[in-house]
């Protein structure tokens, strides 16, 4: 395994960032349990927010990809983006679990 080059490292800390707040993990929670997309509305009853901050904090998940939407006249419905979240997390976890130092450094 080899350390993140600046791009990565980037990508990973905005993906972070975005899971970083209550309301937007809120939402990924509830996108968690769901088997089909949901609205905007739906996803207010469940995280007790008004439409407009659960609209800004989809939009922001969509932006780092943590959330996939589909438009269908002027409604949007949201899907948690499965695997490229897993495969975030799962990176992360490799680069944490991983023991062997690739650039010199030592326990020392």
């Amino acid at each position: 395994m080899q350390f993140m080059d600046a791009v990565e490292t980037q990508k990973t800390a905005d993906f972070l960032k975005a899971l970083g707040e209550f309301n937007r993990l809120s939402l990924v929670y509830n996108l968690c349990q769901c088997e089909s997309s949901q609205n905007a509305m739906c996803l207010c009853d469940c995280c007790s927010v008004d439409a407009s901050v659960v609209s800004r904090h989809l939009k922001t998940l969509a932006e780092r990809g943590i959330v996939t939407f589909e438009k269908v006249g002027r409604e949007k419905t949201y899907r948690l983006n499965r695997e490229e979240v897993a495969s975030q997390l799962r990176e992360l976890a490799d680069l944490i679990e991983n023991r062997d130092c690739k650039r010199g450094c030592h326990d020392d």
